[in-house]
């Protein structure tokens, strides 16, 4: 049966333009003319038989009908992109990989150069959008994820232990000596990490409620605040205080002596995970997750 459907460079002007609520903007993302865009546009609302755009003041705004209508038609062709990516990605021998931009930073892409070298057919493509990663559980065929090892629909791996650990330099640590408790670290001029982990709450934060300080008390305490774990980091290398950060983060600058490590026990909190589709067949993927887990 003949389906009666408007072309995809119609929808994807039409999209493009209620994205931007511009005709010149929707031309420069898809490398058109405006010309193009606005005939596009046209023939789509010929082939609807109502318009979608209108002139209001000098504006060009979506009528009614074109809200509802771009409404209904962005998620089916998200749907179709996505679907489209991965039978190109099984034909090409791509593998779409998730971490968190600190994770791969430091952690996967110093690995990536020497499994390349293996497999050389096997493009990585990296995606680092947490909301992706942790809200939506989407854009990868595999994921490290921190975490308890629970995400229904998701076969999950231990990779590694999540370990939190308090770090300064070794000349802080003469001057005020080793946490034997959690609040120890009150005695040191403290490096706040601010952004929020996977757990909802920042590294410091997450030491300092295991020692029994309240949200209160926490916001209340002194010391600078830094958002990216690679800020507080290079605030920790320059002797400014010490700070709480993942230990793998930490474990080129700890075993070259420039930071030590001045917690007698970690806090653990969960674990990394590699995590894929609960029944993945591809060889690809379980093949990667297998070099992950044991470097074969």
């Amino acid at each position: 049966m003949r389906r009666h459907l408007p072309s995809m460079i119609s929808l994807t002007c039409f999209t493009a333009f209620a994205r931007h609520m511009s005709v010149t903007r929707a031309a420069e993302e898809l490398s058109l003319t405006q010309g193009a865009v606005s005939r596009q546009i046209k023939n789509l609302e010929e082939m609807l038989g109502r318009p979608l755009v209108e002139k209001v003041r000098q504006r060009l705004l979506l009528t009614e009908d074109g809200q509802r209508y771009v409404e209904e038609i962005s998620p089916l062709l998200d749907q179709l992109e996505a679907a489209t990516q991965r039978v190109s990605a099984r034909r090409s021998g791509r593998l779409r990989v998730g971490a968190e931009p600190s994770l791969t930073t430091r952690w996967l892409l110093p690995k990536l150069k020497a499994y390349g070298q293996l497999h050389p057919e096997i493009e990585l493509q990296v995606m680092n959008d947490l909301n992706r990663l942790y809200g939506q559980l989407e854009g990868f065929d595999l994921a490290i994820l921190f975490g308890d090892g629970h995400w229904p629909g998701f076969e999950a791996r231990l990779l590694m232990g999540g370990e939190m650990v308090a770090v300064c330099t070794p000349e802080l640590l003469q001057r005020h000596g080793p946490l034997a408790e959690r609040r120890d670290i009150l005695r040191y001029p403290l490096l706040h990490h601010s952004a929020l982990t996977a757990l909802g709450k920042s590294s410091t934060q997450l030491w300092l409620l295991d020692s029994g300080l309240s949200p209160k008390e926490i916001d209340a305490l002194p010391g600078q605040r830094l958002e990216h774990f690679q800020f507080v980091l290079d605030a920790a290398l320059h002797g400014l205080g010490i700070t709480v950060l993942p230990r793998y983060f930490v474990a080129p600058e700890v075993e070259a002596g420039r930071l030590v490590v001045a917690s007698t026990e970690p806090l653990v909190c969960g674990d990394y995970y590699l995590v894929m589709p609960e029944g993945c067949r591809d060889a690809k993927v379980r093949a990667f997750a297998q070099w992950l887990l044991t470097g074969e």
